[in-house]
C-alpha cells in the first residue's frame, strides 16, 4: 500500500465537509495552503512521537599519536613578556591548535642542525576569539630534513591548549585529525534524537555502548573518548522527516509519497502513519478558521491522539539487540 499526499489531502477535505452533494470540491486557496503547512507539521509531529523513523550512522574512531605523551589538554597561559610556548617535530606535516586570543601562531622551519627559524604560515588571532577556537593547518616543509616549530606569542594574555604537530598529511586541511581527550563528531544532518549507540573493537560483532562513555550535544555533535580505540560506533538514531516541497500544482502535489525511499534520500513517516494525518490536520484547519472551529476542531485532535497512541511504527526500534555482522 502506498499512501500519497492526494490521498491524506482528500480525506482531510472529508473531514472538513469540503464537499458538496455532487461531490466537488468548494474548498479555497486559504485550506489549500493550510492542508499543506499543516501535513508537513504533522509529519513532524509523529516522528518525534510514536512514527518515528530509523536512521544510523557508522563512525570509525581510530586517532593516530594515540598515547598520553601527546596530551596537551592541560591549559596553557602565555603571559606577555615570558617564554613563546612551543612544539616542534621533524617534517611536521600538519597541526591542530585550540587557542583564544588576541594572538600570534607562527608555523615555522630550521634546516637540520640550525636554531634559525624561517616561517612558513603566521596566524593572528583576533581579540575577538574569547572562547577556545580551534585551528587546523597542513604544512609543507621546504625540506623533510627541516625541523618545524608550532610557537604561539603575542603581547597579551592568551590561552591554548590541545596543541600538536601532526607527522602525517591529511587530504584537506578541514580532515587534519582533531586532537583532545573526547574527539567530537557531528551527527547526522536530519539527526532528532538519539536511540542507543553500539561499538565494534576486535570482535565480529557491534555490542552496547555505555552511555556513561560518551557525551551529546545539544549542537547536534557526539563525542568518544580518544583512548577507547581503535572502534566503529555506531549510532541509532531518530530522524527528522523529510518534508515535503509543494509546487502549488495539484496534480503534481497529490503525486507525493510517504514512506522511505534510501534511493531518493527521501525518509517520511510510515503509510501507517499517514493514514491518521487527516485527522491532525483538519483538526488544525478547523481552530485556525474560526472560534466555531473550536470544539470540533479539538474534537478531531483528541481522535487524532488515541489513534496515535496506536500506532505500532518506529517505537523500540533495535533496542538492546547486538547485531551479528561478518568482519569485512
Amino acid at each position: 500500500m502506498t499512501i500519497t499526499f492526494g490521498n491524506v489531502r482528500t480525506a482531510t477535505l472529508a473531514l472538513l465537509d469540503e464537499y458538496n452533494t455532487s461531490g466537488a470540491v468548494s474548498t479555497t486557496a486559504d485550506v489549500t495552503v493550510k492542508i499543506r503547512d499543516f501535513n508537513n507539521k504533522g509529519m513532524q509531529d509523529l516522528a518525534a512521537t510514536t512514527a518515528k523513523i530509523h536512521g544510523e550512522q557508522f563512525i570509525p574512531h581510530a586517532p593516530v599519536c594515540n598515547t598520553v605523551q601527546y596530551d596537551t589538554s592541560t591549559i596553557k597561559t602565555f603571559l606577555p613578556g615570558g617564554a613563546d610556548i612551543t612544539t616542534s617535530l621533524l617534517n611536521a606535516q600538519a597541526c591542530f591548535f585550540e587557542i583564544t586570543g588576541p594572538a600570534t601562531v607562527v608555523i615555522e622551519e630550521a634546516v637540520a642542525g640550525s636554531t634559525t627559524y624561517t616561517a612558513l604560515e603566521t596566524i593572528t588571532v583576533a581579540s575577538s576569539v574569547t572562547t577556545f577556537t580551534e585551528c587546523r593547518r597542513l604544512i609543507a616543509p621546504t625540506l623533510a630534513t627541516n625541523t618545524v616549530r608550532l610557537r604561539f606569542t603575542g603581547s597579551y594574555v592568551f590561552y591554548v591548549r590541545n596543541y600538536i604537530l601532526y607527522p602525517y598529511a591529511w587530504a584537506t586541511e578541514a580532515a587534519v585529525q582533531q586532537h583532545r581527550p573526547f574527539f567530537e563528531y557531528s551527527l547526522a544532518s536530519d539527526y532528532m534524537s538519539l536511540d542507543n549507540v553500539k561499538v565494534k573493537k576486535d570482535t565480529r560483532q557491534y555490542i552496547d555502548y555505555s552511555q556513561a562513555l560518551y557525551i551529546l550535544r545539544s549542537d547536534k555533535k557526539i563525542c568518544f573518548n580518544r583512548y577507547d580505540a581503535p572502534a566503529e560506533f555506531l549510532v541509532h538514531y531518530w530522524r527528522y522527516p523529510t518534508l515535503f516541497t509543494y509546487t502549488g500544482t495539484e496534480v503534481t502535489d497529490d503525486t507525493m509519497v510517504y514512506g522511505i525511499d534510501t534511493v531518493g534520500a527521501t525518509y517520511r513517516i510510515s503509510d501507517e502513519a499517514a493514514l491518521i494525518l487527516p485527522h491532525y490536520i483538519a483538526g488544525h484547519v478547523l481552530i485556525s478558521a474560526s472560534t466555531s472551529g473550536l470544539v470540533p476542531g479539538l474534537t478531531l485532535l483528541n481522535m487524532y491522539e488515541v489513534k496515535k497512541v496506536n500506532l505500532s511504527s518506529g517505537v523500540g526500534f533495535n533496542q538492546g539487540t547486538v547485531i551479528s555482522v561478518p568482519s569485512l
